[in-house]
């Protein structure tokens, strides 16, 4: 209620208002008072607002606020002096000093504001209406400090005007500091007078309508005197400690100001001299005269001076003559007349180091005038880098202008278009199109230009789609040379990308190619009649093949019906020695006949599941006798993780007679060691042998075609020389490797490696021997001989043979008669084999006969004639010569009697399968006689095996049992004790693996039974009187020692002595005597020595039992 009390002034009458006025100096002094406090406050806020650190603003800040609140305090009190109201007036101290508080608070948060960097509109709203706020607390308060007879009141309309007017003056003010200077509308000095004009009005406008809201309620006293004097006296001393104040803080400020200056001084130099000294370039720095003033540590490190050693002495101590001594007077004309000629501009020049060389630099001079003349600053690079670099370039430059004008062909670069317009083109290009580089070059021709027009698209579109993949390319195509001619070129190019992947342009190089061209248009013709002359060749093989088995048909078929007859002694010795002739040529000839089809490659792999071990194991077993007679040790270690796999097990079956047949025939003593290991699905057969070894020399080709480990080795041991060529040839054919390794005189090593896939388990193979029902059959062949032969030997085996010399007769044969088999020749004149049988099937369909079967009878051996003749509905194939038991095996396959044929009821004497297998023993040996023998020294020899055997194992010696063991199962294959044999297989089957004592002496029992067995069986057994051995006294056996040991060394030799081969006719077996001859005719001397040997050491065992 009290402060509302200030404000009624309804309660006074008229006569009681005293009327005051203002002495006009005071008051002027009083806003001048203002307009500097307010000037001095601006200016030290916008130092705030550029203060370096925290402390500086903050100091500023707090000097502009006392400057302001000072300012605001003087002018008040000023302003009171100046005014004569007719009364005593005096003013409290406490709140008088208290008054100034409000103006400082307003100020400091006002410059508190403004000292951000960023000023915003509310910032000068709330600034200006801080600070107009304060000048009104502070004058109200300052008048509430007056003590006098009368009562204050206030005018609410005059009051609330003096406080809008301080508020809107102040953000007047604060707007034009700050606001228009934020603007650039503007500068700075103009906006500080301007802004504390304003301000300093505001102070005053405030106080005058504040004065004029001021009511006094009161008598005047009658003596009451002016204090004019005195007030202005007390005006004056306010005022100058008001602008003392003021001077206080601009002088504070500016020592504040002038540090920072020194330390930006300061800092700027550090700065600009850690520049100077890290810089890359050397700086020198000389005055108008030449002298040196500055020398950075670059400029120390490019010279090799130091700055103590230069400064101060004349700069062309740096540089070469002529330069040094004109140096002078270069600056001596600059300061005569003004006139710069190298300031401002870079040049390369030469300086001198220390020690006097020369170096290449850049220099640029600038010019700085100061007070006590121009200077001059050298700023200097050393470039012998970069010269020596441009050397290098030039001199690489010069190089790829060499290579680009000696490369056999012509470099270019050219836009991706298709015109192709060039952009380079090396001289090159005139050998190719007839044109100068520079037709291409000046636009006057393009490359698409000379392409031919044929080739241009092709060419085109290879190099867009190159692109689009972005890749190079490589093309060929022909050119248009100027001269009209057609050049072949060879083009590989690749497009260069921008940095947006786009091609620029193709950059490559064309040779011309049309001399290879040619080359290859010959290579293609010669390749043509390559292709003619092997298909000549092919036919020629297949016409030789005809030729040459038609009549081996005859002589080996009519020679085995012979052997079966009853002869003379000399008749079958000379007819055994044509039928071994006859198989030897046709040996060499299937030999010669593989090569060539290996070549050509008309053999097809048949793959199936079969059984390597028992593969191995057979051939080992064929071989195992031939080893025994020469004293060598065939040994076989089959350690492959599998047993079954899937391969052309036939081929492999060849590869290994070849290769093992080779070690055994090239090794006279010591041992050939057949091993077979593993590898995943790579399977490994190692053959090695002691024999003669190869030299290295005859290594390397040793699997080319007729090479033999020694030339002379030809007589001696026989042979063509394609067993390892046909090996290698099939091997790679199954897509494996063989290679060999031997050292002269200490033996050889052949590695197989094929890949084969685990097979499975098949069913036991075919049996031999196999016997037909009687049959009646069709046979049909151009050759007579041929016809006979087989009407003859079918007859004899009980069969109805009907002949027919070519295909119409066959067909009319066989359309008014039944058969049950055919055999088809399938090369006959007129209507051949294979439209007769064609002929056969259309006449079966149209019958509605059933189908009889139809055997193929041929000598050829190409692959293709086998598929023609399935195609032409044949059932079977037979290859002539004839071998009766495959014609057998093949007539009861085609007749479905395969399964059964084996259980035919047959003599005892021929087919009995006991202990020993007759039959496939005769066939092997030549006759019973030789069998026999052989069995007994195989008894005398091998009888005590299951001891020694058992003697083995007890000892812990597994490997030397289990290879006594594999040499009693191979010997007994070879003598068809079949029972000893599956006796044996068995044990060294389980002797491989893990069994008890117990379990292998019941093996051991059993072969020991086994071979008891077999020696009742052929002891039992009656020997043919013309195999019957003569029986020979002590003299005979004398003779038959002399005679055959002399011919034995002589067989040894590689030779013949035919007096004591006749010698020995009348002491062994006319059958023995035979087999002797017919080994000498085919020279065949390792099986002529085996049979020797055998009759040597039956005579001694009869001289030993006599």
């Amino acid at each position: 209620m009290q402060i509302l009390s200030l404000f009624a002034l309804d309660a006074y009458p008229p006569e009681a208002i005293l009327f005051g006025h203002h002495e006009p100096g005071l008051t002027a002094l009083s806003v001048l008072i203002a307009i500097a406090a307010s000037i001095m406050a601006l200016q030290v806020g916008g130092l705030a607002r550029s203060a370096p650190d925290r402390f500086a603003r903050n100091f500023a800040v707090l000097s502009g606020a006392v400057a302001l609140a000072g300012g605001i305090w003087a002018m008040h009190f000023v302003g009171m002096l100046a005014l004569d109201a007719g009364i005593e007036v005096s003013y409290d101290r406490t709140l008088t000093a208290a008054s100034v508080l409000p103006a400082f608070v307003a100020a400091w948060i006002a410059l508190r504001l403004f000292a951000r960097r960023r000023i915003q509109t509310p910032q000068l709203l709330l600034g200006g209406t801080s600070i107009g706020l304060g000048i009104g607390a502070m004058h109200y308060t300052g008048m509430a400090a007056m003590r006098m007879d009368a009562l204050l009141r206030l005018d609410a309309a005059w009051f609330v005007a003096s406080i809008a007017v301080a508020v809107v003056f102040a953000i007047a003010a604060l707007w034009i500091r700050f606001g228009l200077l934020r603007r650039h509308a503007i500068d700075e000095t103009r906006a500080v007078v301007l802004g504390g004009i304003v301000m300093g009005l505001a102070i005053s406008a405030m106080h005058y309508s504040g004065m004029a809201a001021a009511v006094f309620i009161g008598r005047r006293e009658a003596t009451h005197a002016s204090g004019a004097g005195s007030a202005t006296d007390l005006a004056l001393w306010i005022g100058a400690l008001s602008l003392g104040l003021v001077m206080l803080v601009a002088l504070a400020n500016a020592l504040i100001r002038l540090h920072r200056l020194y330390r930006r001084v300061h800092d700027d130099e550090a700065r600009m001299r850690a520049i100077v000294d890290t810089a890359v370039d050397a700086i020198v720095t000389i005055d108008g005269f030449g002298v040196i003033t500055s020398f950075n540590a670059s400029a120390e490190r490019l010279f090799g001076w130091t700055a103590d050693e230069v400064i101060g002495r004349n700069v062309r101590m740096l540089m070469p003559e002529p330069h040094a001594g004109a140096h002078d007077g270069y600056l001596a004309h600059y300061r005569r007349t003004g006139e710069a000629r190298i300031i401002g501009v870079g040049r390369e020049v030469t300086a001198k180091r220390r020690d006097g060389s020369p170096m290449p630099i850049r220099l640029a001079i600038g010019e700085a005038r100061v007070a006590g003349g121009p200077v001059f600053v050298g700023y200097i690079t050393d470039i012998s880098a970069r010269k020596a670099m441009e050397a290098s370039l030039r001199e690489r430059e010069e190089q790829y202008a060499s290579l680009i004008r000696n490369i056999p062909g012509t470099a270019f670069r050219c836009l991706p278009t298709r015109e192709w317009e060039v952009i380079f083109v090396s001289d090159a290009v005139e050998q190719i199109s007839g044109w100068p580089s520079e037709e291409f070059m000046s636009g006057r021709r393009n490359m698409a230009d000379i392409v031919h027009p044929d080739d241009r698209e092709p060419v085109f579109d290879c190099i867009a789609e190159a692109l689009a993949e972005g890749g190079g390319y490589v093309t060929e195509y022909r050119v248009v040379h100027r001269d009209g001619s057609t050049r072949w070129v060879w083009e590989s190019a690749s497009g260069v990308c921008d940095e947006d992947g786009k091609v620029r342009w193709l950059d490559g190089v064309i040779i011309d190619i049309s001399a290879r061209r040619e080359m290859e248009m010959d290579l293609r013709d010669a390749k043509e009649r390559a292709e003619h002359a092997a298909e000549a060749r092919s036919a020629f093989l297949a016409n030789m093949s005809h030729e040459i088995r038609t009549p081996m048909n005859a002589i080996i078929g009519f020679s085995e019906l012979l052997l079966d007859t009853p002869l003379r002694a000399d008749q079958r010795r000379h007819l055994g020695t044509v039928h071994g002739a006859a198989r030897s040529l046709l040996g060499l000839l299937n030999d010669i006949l593989d090569t060539a089809k290996l070549e050509k490659g008309a053999i097809e792999l048949e793959t199936e599941d079969f059984s390597l071990r028992e593969l191995v194991g057979h051939v080992a077993d064929m071989f195992l006798l031939q080893a025994e007679r020469k004293g060598v040790t065939l040994q076989l270690d089959y350690r492959a993780t599998g047993e079954h796999f899937r391969g052309d097990a036939l081929r492999i079956r060849q590869v290994l007679i070849n290769l093992v047949g080779n070690a055994i025939k090239f090794t006279e003593h010591g041992h050939v060691r057949v091993e077979v290991t593993q590898d995943a699905a790579l399977v490994r057969i190692a053959i090695a042998d002691t024999g003669i070894g190869i030299d290295e020399a005859r290594l390397a080709q040793i699997f080319d075609p007729f090479v033999q480990a020694d030339a002379s080795m030809s007589r001696r041991f026989g042979g063509t020389g394609l067993g390892t060529t046909i090996a290698r040839q099939l091997v790679e054919l199954m897509g494996g490797t063989i290679r060999a390794e031997s050292r002269l005189g200490e033996g050889s090593t052949f590695e197989v490696c094929l890949p084969l896939a685990a097979g499975e388990a098949g069913m036991p193979g075919a049996f031999a021997g196999t016997r037909l029902p009687a049959l009646r059959m069709l046979v049909a062949d151009d050759v007579p001989d041929n016809l006979e032969l087989l009407r003859v030997a079918l007859g004899a085996a009980g069969h109805t043979v009907v002949t027919a010399a070519d295909g119409e007769e066959v067909f009319r044969a066989f359309c008014h008669e039944t058969f049950d088999v055919v055999l088809m020749d399938m090369q006959m004149p007129g209507v051949d084999g294979l439209e007769a049988t064609r002929m056969i099937r259309d006449f079966e369909r149209g019958s509605e006969r059933a189908p009889t079967p139809v055997i193929a009878l041929t000598a050829s051996v190409l692959d293709k004639d086998r598929a023609a003749a399935r195609e032409a509905g044949m059932d079977g194939f037979a290859s002539k010569p004839i071998e009766w038991p495959a014609l057998q095996r093949e007539i009861a396959r085609v007749l479905g009697l395969a399964d059964s044929a084996g259980e035919s009821p047959v003599s005892t004497e021929a087919t009995s399968v006991g202990a020993v297998d007759w039959c496939a023993g005769e066939h092997r040996w030549g006759s019973r006689a030789a069998l026999i023998d052989a069995l007994r020294r195989f008894v005398a020899a091998q009888s005590d095996v299951p001891a020694a055997i058992a003697a083995l194992l007890d000892s812990g010696e597994r490997s030397a049992a289990l290879a006594e063991l594999h040499r009693l199962r191979g010997a007994a294959a070879n003598l068809s004790l079949l029972r000893v044999e599956r006796a044996a297989a068995a044990l060294e089957t389980a002797l491989q693996g893990e069994m008890a004592e117990g379990v292998w002496r019941a093996g051991l029992a059993d072969l020991s039974a086994r071979l008891d067995e077999a020696m009742g069986e052929f002891g039992a057994a009656a020997i043919p009187a013309t195999d019957r051995a003569v029986e020979r006294d002590a003299a005979a056996r004398g003779a038959l020692v002399h005679h055959g040991e002399a011919l034995l060394a002589r067989l040894r030799a590689g030779g013949i002595d035919d007096d004591h081969l006749r010698a020995l006719r009348a002491h062994i077996g006319v059958e023995r005597y035979g087999v002797l001859c017919a080994a000498i005719d085919e020279f065949d001397f390792d099986r002529a020595v085996d049979c020797l040997q055998g009759e040597l050491a039956a005579a001694r065992e009869e001289e030993e039992r006599g």
